[in-house]
């Protein structure tokens, strides 16, 4: 599948997925008003992770990137992650300065994913 093919159903999905099937009228129009702006953050996450290339990013790299500590990116992030278009590596990073031992997951654009085995 190709690139703006993905993209296009990760859009269909949420689109539909914008408010309850029996919202009202108002409701619709405001969740369709910010669609055209979620399409933009797929989008830079997606340029975001091609340009980390094989080295890739986690969630912590994504709003350090982004300047943000809310889950915005991270779920748009997940977003693409389910469409194909982003792949969990199976690596973590640890961020000691964070004050904890957890390693955070570290993902790629699926042209930077390497299959192991």
């Amino acid at each position: 599948m190709s690139f703006v093919g993905a993209l296009d159903n990760v859009l269909k999905i949420q689109e539909r997925d914008l408010f309850r099937q029996n919202a009202k009228k108002t409701s619709i129009e405001a969740a369709q008003s910010i669609f055209p702006h979620i399409r933009e953050i797929h989008i830079a996450i997606l340029e975001y992770a091609i340009d980390r290339g094989y080295g890739g990013f986690t969630d912590i790299d994504l709003n350090r990137h982004f300047n943000t500590e809310m889950s915005t990116y991270r779920a748009r992030r997940s977003e693409l992650e389910k469409a194909g278009l982003i792949i969990d590596t199976g690596r973590t990073i640890k961020y000691p300065e964070r004050g904890n031992n957890r390693g955070h997951t570290v993902f790629v654009a699926k042209e930077f994913h390497i299959e192991n085995g």
